[in-house]
């Protein structure tokens, strides 16, 4: 009677034992057997400019309960395009680089965008070949897609030129400052404050008339001067540096402690960017036109020759040149480019 008994007992355990695990796989079975499709929607080949964005959809059968992650991976061996030319950046050590969207709970539709960035090198079209969607989404069902994104280069109408005229001197007894330190103490500005040395940077036309750029005269150390290719007509312009104040500079004998100071030369040196058009460089001054600490307040002096030109098929370009006609940077840009940076 007693085995009787055990063995029936025991029939039960084993048999809840095997309807407690049946009801856990039926939960699991339901979770993994319906879980919602997930379709990508992007073109798998478009060509674009930099500074575009690439508008992709996913949608869902049904929604999910909770949100979860699509990753955007960019195919490395197939790019020409790196982590610097798109939102598809580094993110990981084990993935070259990638992009995550997070995708919310409780929606059939979610959009997002690629940008491309517009980067300042002047370069001829890459390819960013992207696998959207992978293995660590395991919420929903998905094809992942490939995505082959031309990107064309885009050339700014903007010539940047940061004119620079600091510089390091020093006087008697051990004495040393800059000028863009620099402040008189022999005179001061109407308001009581001291002059400080200012060169301001004027552009002229090929007749010598200003051409009305006021852009590199704030006060600044280093003055940015813009030159924008819709505002000009093909010509020579020319950039010079117009002495505003000068800190009484050119009476050093007279103020300690510039006393010993010396006469010096102030050369300008010009970096200049078109982005897309004309990699960064740098331009010197021909020494020739340099501002020494004598030169007295409202002397004028050339910097720099800008050439602008419209060359076949329309396209306008920029050519950076001294005042012999001593070529330094060109480049041209897109007839269709109206980008700027």
């Amino acid at each position: 009677m007693k085995n009787k008994i055990f063995g029936f007992c025991s029939l039960l355990l084993v048999a809840g034992f095997f309807n407690s695990c049946n009801d856990s796989d039926e939960v699991d079975g339901i979770v993994d057997v319906n879980k919602p499709t997930m379709t990508i929607n992007i073109p798998t080949a478009v060509t674009v400019n930099e500074g575009d964005e690439i508008p992709f959809t996913v949608t869902l059968s049904e929604p999910v309960g909770h949100e979860f992650t699509l990753f955007i991976v960019a195919d490395s061996q197939g790019s020409t395009a790196n982590n610097f030319d798109s939102d598809v950046e580094n993110s990981t050590s084990n993935i070259s680089y990638q992009k995550t969207v997070t995708i919310p709970p409780f929606v059939t539709s979610y959009s997002d965008v690629i940008t491309i960035y517009n980067d300042d090198l002047a370069e001829g079209a890459e390819t960013l070949r992207l696998f959207v969607g992978d293995t660590r989404t395991s919420a929903v069902i998905f094809q992942p897609v490939v995505s082959t994104i031309t990107i064309n280069n885009v050339v700014s109408d903007e010539l940047v030129l940061s004119l620079n005229f600091d510089r390091e001197f020093s006087g008697d007894g051990g004495y040393k400052n800059t000028l863009c330190e620099l402040e008189s103490s022999l005179s001061t500005n109407p308001n009581g404050s001291p002059v400080a040395y200012d060169v301001d940077f004027l552009l002229y036309d090929s007749l010598g008339a200003d051409t009305g750029n006021a852009s590199a005269q704030t006060a600044a150390c280093v003055e940015e001067m813009v030159i924008d290719l819709n505002d000009y007509a093909d010509g020579i312009y020319q950039v010079r540096a117009y002495l505003y104040t000068n800190a009484d500079l050119d009476l050093a004998s007279m103020s300690f402690p510039l006393v010993g100071a010396g006469e010096f030369n102030i050369p300008i040196t010009v970096n200049y960017l078109r982005s897309g058009g004309i990699d960064a460089g740098t331009f010197n001054q021909e020494d020739a036109y340099y501002l020494t600490s004598l030169s007295p307040v409202d002397t004028e002096v050339p910097v720099v020759d800008i050439v602008i030109s419209t060359v076949a098929g329309g396209a306008r370009k920029f050519t950076i040149q001294d005042t012999t006609g001593l070529v330094s940077a060109s480049g041209k840009s897109s007839v269709k480019s109206k980008h700027k940076k």
